[in-house]
């Protein structure tokens, strides 16, 4: 290779590398003049939009959240009742809506307006933040307190229906004093019993030897103590109640007849009236009745009506006494709590537990027009 041409390879190679570069940077810029230049208006409207897209974002993360309060809400067992600082119903659960008989458009309303029918529940409105207490209304026991909450809130009431879960309460303590008063009375009816029989036997030997009326009067008191050995033995006995489809008309039918050859009912017109069925004992139910009828009547002033009324799963005998207030109600369905002067106190409590034994329950309550519903529910 000549002088000459190593010369010029020497002088090329920088040179080229230059316009290389040179080429390179005139391609860039081209690339970027040929860009379109940013618009503002689509700058703004892509602000918007990526606004709009987070503020969605978030209402639907707050809708999930509301769901999810109003689901733990609905929840509840209990009645749930939210008063906003407006006076206006901001909230209430399912099982609020349920027990008031309301629906969910009264959410939103004035709260006087909505509670008009539950003073009960307005008044709470009025009490301070505290324990909860007990109210009657609407024929039913409840359960209301006022739950401590910021002032910024409002009032929050809480309330529920507490009248099943207190007649459960008493048939069980009734049950429990039944278990000990059994065990108890079946020693003493026993010993009794065995007493009684030779009391009896002394009484007819005095018959016999001629001392008539001394007799008449011994076995007279003799009898009486017998039939009270006899409801202590049944209160003490065990039950081993039976489960079959019964008629209950046909019951009621026979227990009828039989309280129409008592004394107790003379005087009185008994009555059934209705059809229905149940799953029962037909003796312990017939027993029942029995005794049920016989406190009617005795209660029922003469020339007055004791009715039988009957419909599925269900009897009502209603008699027009003086009627009985609930805590005497309770009183005598305790053993020997009696409301009469020769009352052994056994026969309401027997037919409650008559009745218990066969999956019913039994309920006294006082008419409004004046009297006592005994109320035998399956």
């Amino acid at each position: 290779m000549s002088p000459h041409v190593f010369a010029w390879l020497i002088l090329a190679l920088p040179v080229g590398s230059v316009i290389g570069g040179l080429l390179l940077m005139l391609i860039r810029w081209a690339r970027i003049k040929r860009r379109t230049p940013a618009d503002p208006d689509s700058l703004v409207l892509s602000a918007v939009s990526g606004s709009l897209r987070e503020r969605g974002e978030l209402a639907a993360s707050l809708g999930e959240l509301r769901t999810v309060h109003e689901r733990l809400l609905d929840a509840l067992p209990t009645g749930l009742i939210w008063v906003d600082q407006r006076q206006r119903l901001a909230a209430m659960n399912r099982r609020g809506q349920e027990l008031l008989g309301v629906t969910p458009g009264v959410i939103g309303l004035q709260a006087a307006f909505v509670l008009e029918p539950f003073p009960w529940l307005h008044e709470a409105l009025d009490r301070e933040p505290g324990p909860a207490h007990r109210v009657e209304a609407l024929g039913r026991r409840w359960r209301v307190q006022r739950i401590e909450a910021p002032d910024r809130i409002g009032a929050l009431i809480q309330f529920e229906d507490i009248t099943e879960a207190e007649a459960e309460e008493r048939r069980r303590q009734l049950r429990e004093r039944f278990a000990e008063l059994g065990e108890m009375t079946a020693g003493v009816a026993h010993q009794l019993k065995n007493g009684l029989a030779v009391l009896k036997g002394q009484g007819q030997l005095l018959r016999r030897a001629g001392h008539g009326d001394a007799a008449e009067v011994l076995l007279e008191e003799t009898d009486d103590l017998e039939r009270l050995v006899q409801r202590f033995l049944q209160w003490a006995k065990p039950l081993e109640p039976i489960a079959e489809a019964l008629r209950l008309e046909d019951v009621a039918a026979q227990a009828v007849s039989e309280l129409k050859r008592r004394p107790v009912s003379q005087g009185k017109t008994l009555l059934c009236e209705g059809r229905g069925g149940a799953k029962g004992d037909p003796v312990l139910l017939h027993q029942a009745l029995v005794n049920l009828l016989e406190n009617a009547c005795a209660a029922a002033p003469f020339g007055s009506r004791v009715l039988v009324r009957i419909a599925e799963g269900r009897l009502d005998i209603l008699d027009e006494g003086p009627g009985l207030s609930e805590d005497t109600a309770i009183r005598m369905l305790r053993p020997f709590e009696s409301g009469r002067p020769d009352g052994t106190g056994l026969g309401l409590p027997l037919a409650l537990k008559w009745l218990n034994a066969q999956g019913a329950d039994l309920r006294l309550t006082m008419r409004p027009e004046g009297g006592t519903c005994a109320e035998i529910r399956w």
